[in-house]
C-alpha cells in the first residue's frame, strides 16, 4: 500500500455530477441571456443608452485622445453626470433581466411582491450593516491575521445574504436566512461563481475596448464605442441570468435536489 486512499466510487461520482451540472448551468447563463439581450429589447436598452449617452460625453471632452487625457478626465463632473445614470441602467437592467428568467413575462418584471421588497431590504440593510460592523471591528484590533479572519467571514456571510436577496428577487418563497446559511450555503457560494463567470468575462473586454480606443483615429473610436454600448447591454443579459440561474440552483450539503 503506497498510504493513500483512492476516492470512492459514490464520492467520485458525486464530485463528477457536481461539476457536469455546473458547466451545464454556465452553458445555460451564456445561452438564455444571449438570447434574451435580443428578446426583450426593452430591458437592453435600460443598459444601452445610459452607456452610450456616456461615451458621447466622453468622446466630446477628448477622453479618449490619449491615455494621459483618459487618466485627467475621468472624474470629470459632465462624465459622472452621465456615468450615474449609466451605472443605475446597469443595475436595473442585470435585475430586470434575473426576473424576466424567473417570471417568464416582462410585464411582471417590474411588479414584485410587497413581501418579496421586505425580503430584498432586509437582506441589503443586513449586508451593509454587517460589513460596517466588521470593518470597524478590524480596524479596532488592527491586526493583518484578524483582517484575514475578519474577511474571510464577511465574505461567507455576504455570500449566504447574495442567495437570500437575489432568491427574493426571483420569488422564492422557500428561501430563509436560516436555509441561506445552513442547507443551501453550497448554493449562495455558487451563485456567487454563476455571477462571477459571468462578470468577469464581459467586464474584462468592457476594459479592454475603453484601452483598445486610446490615441486612436475619431471614426475608429465612435466604432468601438458604439460596439461597447451594445456590449454592455449584453453584459447586463447575462449577469441578470446568472442571478436567477444561482439563486435557483439546488445544491446543498447533502449534494443536488430536485427543483
Amino acid at each position: 500500500m503506497n498510504g493513500t486512499m483512492a476516492p470512492s466510487p459514490a464520492g467520485g461520482s458525486r464530485a463528477a455530477d457536481t461539476l457536469r451540472r455546473i458547466a451545464g448551468d454556465v452553458r445555460t447563463i451564456y445561452r438564455r441571456g444571449g438570447r434574451a439581450a435580443v428578446a426583450v429589447p426593452l430591458l437592453t436598452a435600460i443598459a444601452v443608452l445610459p452607456e452610450a449617452a456616456q461615451h458621447v460625453v466622453e468622446i466630446r471632452l477628448g477622453m479618449f485622445d490619449s491615455r494621459e487625457a483618459f487618466r485627467a478626465l475621468a472624474n470629470d463632473p459632465m462624465r459622472w453626470a452621465f456615468g450615474y445614470a449609466k451605472l443605475a441602467g446597469f443595475w436595473i437592467a442585470i435585475l430586470g433581466f434575473a426576473r424576466f428568467h424567473a417570471t417568464g413575462s416582462l410585464r411582471r418584471v417590474p411588479k414584485v411582491p410587497p413581501a418579496m421588497l421586505v425580503r430584498v431590504a432586509i437582506g441589503i440593510a443586513l449586508a451593509g450593516g454587517v460589513g460596517a460592523a466588521l470593518d470597524r471591528i478590524d480596524m479596532a484590533i488592527g491586526s493583518p491575521t484578524a483582517s484575514v479572519v475578519l474577511a474571510i467571514l464577511s465574505f461567507a456571510i455576504q455570500t449566504g445574504l447574495f442567495l437570500y436577496i437575489a432568491a427574493a428577487l426571483v420569488e422564492d418563497r422557500t428561501m430563509t436566512l436560516r436555509r441561506a446559511f445552513i442547507r443551501c450555503f453550497p448554493a449562495a457560494a455558487l451563485l456567487t461563481l454563476y455571477a462571477a463567470i459571468a462578470f468577469v468575462p464581459a467586464q474584462a473586454l468592457h476594459m479592454a475596448n475603453h484601452r483598445l480606443a486610446l490615441g486612436q483615429p475619431i471614426a475608429m473610436v465612435w466604432g468601438l464605442m458604439a460596439f461597447d454600448a451594445l456590449w454592455v447591454g449584453l453584459f447586463a443579459a447575462l449577469v441578470g441570468t446568472a442571478l436567477c440561474v444561482g439563486a435557483r440552483a439546488p445544491l446543498t450539503w447533502r449534494g443536488w435536489r430536485d427543483h
